[in-house]
């Protein structure tokens, strides 16, 4: 079941339940010494929990110029606090204490965030955690542009049809299995069959016909809420979303996405203070809009991503 308030998080900041809970885990996982390693790392897992938690409240009390570096270190530790679930031994070298992007340091004169471009390093806590908490790899990309990122969240879809875009098509509502795309959708956006059925395949499909001007897709199971990229979920809508762009970012777990733009906004209102504060009181440039959109956003989604994947692991 989605809970959409963290009840579970405060559950696991009492250490026998923390304990109780990363048994289970690291049994499930075929773990070896799963007690004893529970017992070992039960304590770290509050303390991620519970400063990651304490960044994400400070954050959201604070003004809004120094939300972004608040937000980024409290989900930083909740990703920590994750990865102790899948890796006991966390950290198990310095390699995976870094950041694992790099942003430019100097920006460049009418400088823009939606256009501006992170890149993905081959270590770090980015790359790890995609890969021990998402099975995924994230260098199908070495960058990844800030709108490309921005465009793929449902929920700012909300800002976005201000300006008459829609970067993101409806594909199904919570705990649907039966799915229908209009072709003409389709067709407008050249997202032809074939790319389609990549995006689906590492789903069970059922049934795949396509009956007058409609795509009919069965499935076998619903999507999972935050988890089944390339269809993002919409906890404002309950309902997934897909790109209509042929080439995106879409293979990213949608809490690395929050990662990525939480950091590059973190750095940009630590070191481009100037930008950062012309920005917020000039106002002069559509990405105000955009960015105090997100930053509302992450703020609240955050916890709610951690929790339903802490309560996918049990």
């Amino acid at each position: 079941m989605l809970q959409n308030n963290q009840s579970f998080l405060t559950y696991l900041q009492a250490v026998p339940n923390t304990r109780n809970y990363l048994t289970h885990c690291y049994e499930k996982q075929g773990i070896l010494e799963a007690k004893t390693k529970a017992y070992r790392n039960s304590e770290r897992f509050c303390y991620f929990l519970e400063h990651g938690r304490n960044f994400l409240a400070t954050g959201k009390s604070s003004p809004l110029t120094v939300q972004p570096m608040l937000l980024f270190y409290g989900l930083g530790h909740l990703l920590k606090a994750c990865l102790l679930v899948k890796d006991p031994d966390y950290p198990s070298s310095s390699k995976v204490l870094a950041h694992g992007l790099t942003t430019r340091k100097r920006k460049k004169q009418n400088y823009s965030f939606t256009q501006d471009e992170v890149k993905i390093q081959p270590q770090g806590l980015f790359s790890y955690a995609c890969e021990r908490l998402f099975n995924c790899s994230p260098f199908q990309s070495d960058k990844a542009g800030m709108e490309n990122l921005l465009q793929l969240l449902p929920d700012m879809q909300e800002i976005y049809q201000w300006s008459n875009k829609q970067p993101l098509c409806k594909v199904a509502g919570l705990g649907d299995t039966k799915i229908i795309f209009p072709l003409n959708q389709l067709y407008d956006h050249q997202l032809t069959e074939r790319k389609l059925k990549q995006r689906f395949s590492k789903f069970s499909v059922v049934s795949w016909k396509q009956e007058k001007d409609r795509l009919h897709i069965e499935m076998e199971q619903p999507f999972t809420p935050y988890f089944s990229q390339p269809f993002y979920y919409s906890s404002m809508q309950k309902a997934f979303y897909t790109s209509y762009a042929r080439d995106t970012l879409d293979h990213l777990p949608e809490m690395m996405i929050h990662y990525i733009l939480l950091y590059n906004l973190s750095m940009i209102c630590r070191y481009e203070v100037e930008w950062w504060m012309d920005l917020h009181h000039i106002r002069d440039t559509s990405d105000y809009a955009l960015l105090t959109h997100f930053i509302s956003l992450t703020s609240k989604e955050s916890e709610r991503m951690v929790q339903h994947w802490l309560l996918a692991q049990k």
